[in-house]
C-alpha cells in the first residue's frame, strides 16, 4: 500500500491560485469572467487519485488534485490547475478544449494536456480469466463485473469462450 503523502500546500492556497488564475485567462476583454467565483467551486486535494494529476467534475464545481503526483511534482501544480479549470467551460479534450489551451498558452500561461508520469504505478495482476475452450489466460488488475460472466475470449468467442476467474 502507498503511503499518504501530505498536500505541498493548503486548499487555501489552491482557492487564491484558482482565484489569480482565473482573472488572467478566463476574462472576456469586457472584463466578465467565464469561470464562476472561485467560493462557488470547491478544490481539494485527493489521496485516492492514483492514475491521473487532476480530475473535474464541472457539474458538482469541483476540482480534485492528487497529491501523489503532486508532492513528486509540485511545480506542476498551476498547470494542472489550469487544465482542470478549462474543463469546468468545455467538457473532454476536443477541439474546443485545445483552443482554450492555446489560449492560455498564448497569454503566457503554461497547461498541458498530459502530465508527466502516472502519480502511481500500476499495481500488479490481481485476478486471471482463463478460457475454458483453449486456456488462454487474460489477467487484469481490477476484478471484471459479474465476474467474468459477461464477457469472453476473443479467440474462442461468445459461446464456447466463457471464462474462468481466479484471484492470484
Amino acid at each position: 500500500m502507498a503511503t499518504q503523502p501530505k498536500p505541498p500546500c493548503p486548499e487555501a492556497q489552491l482557492v487564491k491560485l484558482y482565484s489569480e488564475l482565473r482573472a488572467r485567462y478566463f476574462t472576456t476583454p469586457q472584463g466578465v469572467a467565464v469561470l464562476p467565483a472561485a467560493e462557488h467551486v470547491r478544490i481539494e486535494w485527493s489521496s485516492r487519485m492514483t492514475a491521473s494529476a487532476g480530475l473535474c467534475y464541472p457539474a458538482r464545481r469541483l476540482i480534485r488534485l492528487s497529491t501523489h503526483y503532486h508532492a513528486r511534482h509540485p511545480d506542476e501544480i498551476e498547470a494542472t490547475l489550469l487544465h482542470e479549470m478549462i474543463h469546468l467551460v468545455v467538457p473532454g479534450h476536443g477541439p474546443e478544449f485545445y483552443r482554450w489551451m492555446e489560449r492560455i498558452r498564448a497569454l503566457g500561461g503554461r497547461v498541458e494536456r498530459y502530465c508527466r508520469e502516472r502519480p502511481l504505478p500500476k499495481r500488479g495482476v490481481r485476478w486471471t480469466y482463463t478460457c475454458r475452450s483453449c486456456g488462454r489466460i487474460y489477467p487484469y488488475t481490477r476484478r471484471l463485473a459479474h465476474g467474468g460472466r459477461r464477457h469472453y475470449c476473443r479467440r474462442c468467442g461468445p459461446v464456447d469462450g466463457r471464462l474462468w476467474e481466479k484471484r492470484v
